[in-house]
């Protein structure tokens, strides 16, 4: 289910690609100098992937592309069937020619009739020098980490060069200021230049070195999307803004349901005026809880579909989209990591009734199975083994309920596997909605509760619920 889920939500990423029509045309005129090649696409960036827009027949390398609609601007890209390719900036002139060489496009394009696109060229062909320098000197620092002298003056070189790079950038914001995109996509490829803190925080502060890496942190995340214009889709037709998105939220936000949950809703907001970079940010950062394999992300997934889709705001949903995304929604809200497990009261095999929130316990496993089902014939019984029987000294109890009706089965299977220290239940005319509370679509299901019954981990297997029950009870004795 979570399978075909996620794929609904990225087919919906994919639509949003489409170009918007517009009056007026475009005509490039390509001369590829000795391409074998018999063909070329002119496709765009989205969502890290190219959309071809047009495709031209080459003969003897020459060809147009032409349509009587202008392309929408940013970053498109021109390739061949020999995996050859270019990028190319599309702004506002959009009648121009190009002539290059397959064997080294960069070093040979020239094109004419369009200053933004050969703007964008030429920092393209900056960029690698200066690339190739970088690489240059960390080399060279790398080769004497050893020599103090020779390392700080590698590390000015590479300062120098961060430098230049942006004073580069800064002559193409004089140069093209308003609304050429040139040079708000050269902005787009840098990094944050955090402050030194260690200048502003006195050497008596208490843990210094710790406060000086949590100002850079919050300066970095703060200030690491100055560069884009959230109302801008232009920025969507680039092949780094997912890059760049993929990195924050991986790499530089804390793995929590609720960081992520804020910070993705300060981004999105700023994109309200533009709908289709608020559709886009919308459904990457969906998608981005959907997928994640930290455990507790569904409580994102739950914030951001209630606040933006199951709200009404996400208008390019379809019915189907929209039911997928309140199903799991239902099942998932219940459960989420940190509240109070809803309460089951069940019956046991001798006809008594037992309840969940009853079980005094420092820790409750709760353990959804069933007899017939082949992963809980090997994990129920490694449960009693390898985790009841060594913890239950400590007062670990195991809650486990068959989630089937068949009670003579149940019964032989409790007896064959010496299962009578659990406390076994089950609820034969399913009236607690433990499928729902619990999200039980397949078996074995594991919780792991604390003694208020606040859910501490879920969808464990028996391996991990051990790793989490050690750390709990090593804490718990600290």
């Amino acid at each position: 289910m979570k399978k075909n889920f996620i794929t609904i939500l990225c087919v919906g990423i994919c639509l949003l690609s489409s170009v918007t029509s517009k009056a007026q045309k475009y005509n490039i005129d390509v001369n590829l100098i000795g391409c074998a090649d018999s063909t070329a696409y002119l496709a765009h960036y989205f969502d890290g992937r190219i959309f071809a827009d047009d495709t031209t027949q080459l003969i003897n390398g020459k060809g147009l592309f032409s349509k009587a609609k202008q392309l929408d601007e940013g970053i498109y890209v021109i390739y061949l069937p020999s995996q050859k390719y270019f990028d190319l900036l599309i702004g506002k002139d959009q009648e121009f020619a190009i002539s290059a060489d397959p064997v080294s496009f960069i070093e040979t394009i020239k094109i004419t009739g369009a200053k933004e696109s050969e703007a964008f060229h030429s920092f393209q062909k900056f960029m690698k020098a200066q690339n190739e320098n970088s690489k240059k000197i960390q080399e060279a620092y790398k080769a004497n980490k050893d020599n103090e002298k020779e390392k700080e003056k590698y590390q000015e070189a590479y300062k120098q060069a961060d430098e230049d790079v942006r004073a580069y950038i800064q002559k193409l914001n004089q140069d093209y200021p308003n609304g050429s995109f040139v040079s708000k996509f050269a902005q787009l490829t840098l990094s944050p230049k955090v402050p030194d803190f260690s200048k502003e925080i006195p050497e008596s502060t208490p843990d210094r070195d710790q406060e000086i890496k949590k100002k850079s942190y919050l300066y970095n995340k703060d200030h690491y999307f100055d560069y884009v214009d959230f109302t801008d889709n232009r920025f969507l037709r680039t092949p780094i803004l997912k890059n760049k998105l993929e990195f924050f939220y991986e790499k530089i936000l804390v793995q929590s349901p609720d960081t992520i949950v804020k910070e993705a809703t300060t981004i999105i907001e700023k994109s309200r005026s533009d709908q289709e970079f608020f559709q886009y940010l919308v459904q990457y950062s969906l998608n981005y809880a959907v997928k994640s394999k930290i455990m507790g992300m569904d409580a994102a997934f739950v914030s951001l579909a209630k606040k933006y889709y199951l709200s009404g705001e996400a208008n390019w949903a379809d019915s189907t989209l929209l039911a997928n995304i309140r199903e799991r929604v239902i099942k998932l809200q219940y459960n989420l990591i940190g509240m109070k497990a809803p309460d089951l009261k069940m019956e046991t095999p001798e006809g008594e009734f037992v309840r969940l929130h009853e079980v005094e316990a420092p820790f409750t496993i709760l353990y959804f199975w069933e007899p017939e089902c082949g992963h809980c014939k090997t994990s129920t019984p490694k449960l009693k083994t390898d985790i009841l029987d060594k913890y239950k000294q400590m007062g670990v109890k195991v809650f486990a309920v068959c989630t089937q009706n068949e009670k003579e089965e149940w019964e032989n299977f409790i007896a064959d596997k010496n299962l009578f220290d659990f406390i076994n239940c089950y609820d034969p005319h399913y009236q607690t909605n433990f499928r729902i509370y619990y999200d039980v679509f397949s078996t074995p299901t594991i919780y792991l509760l604390d003694k208020d019954k606040k859910i501490i981990a879920k969808r464990l297997d028996i391996d991990t619920l051990k790793t989490f029950l050690d750390h709990e009870l090593e804490n718990k004795t600290n």
